[in-house]
């Protein structure tokens, strides 16, 4: 005979949403303003850069976006990454974003193998010639 607490379903029904929470979280970024509020932009507006020789014009950090633990081989999840570190450097108003993705340092325990991961580390840069734009309110 089931008791109130004994229904499968239910308990399935649970593990699954919180899962799926669990698997929301990972995906998320950490976003540290280090400037002033600049008005958001649509994320097409925002260029896209893999290192900081390939801007063309003088800028100033505005933002900083890291990622969680991924696997590396997950391009994937690399990719979503990337989008999202768009989508944060547009809300912030940025002009453009320098996306890495930096390994991440193995742990202290020697001689365990552990599938090799990175992280999202990225800049949301303003132009200096377009740092005079209205600042948000």
């Amino acid at each position: 005979m089931q008791g109130p607490g004994d229904r499968p379903a239910l308990k399935a029904g649970c593990f699954l949403f919180l899962f799926s929470l669990c698997g929301c979280a990972a995906a998320q970024l950490d976003v540290i303003r280090v400037g002033p509020a600049f008005v958001p932009r649509r994320e097409s507006e925002v260029e896209v850069f893999s290192s900081r020789s390939e801007t063309r014009r003088q800028w100033g950090g505005i933002g900083i976006i890291h990622g969680k633990h991924i696997p590396a081989s997950s391009e994937k999840m690399m990719e979503s990454q990337r989008r999202k570190a768009r989508a944060a450097a547009a809300k912030l108003g940025a002009d453009g974003v320098i996306i890495v993705f930096d390994a991440v340092s193995p742990g202290p325990d020697l001689g365990t193998y552990h599938e090799p991961e990175v992280y999202l580390s990225a800049l949301a840069i303003k132009y200096a010639a377009t740092a005079s734009t209205p600042i948000a309110k």
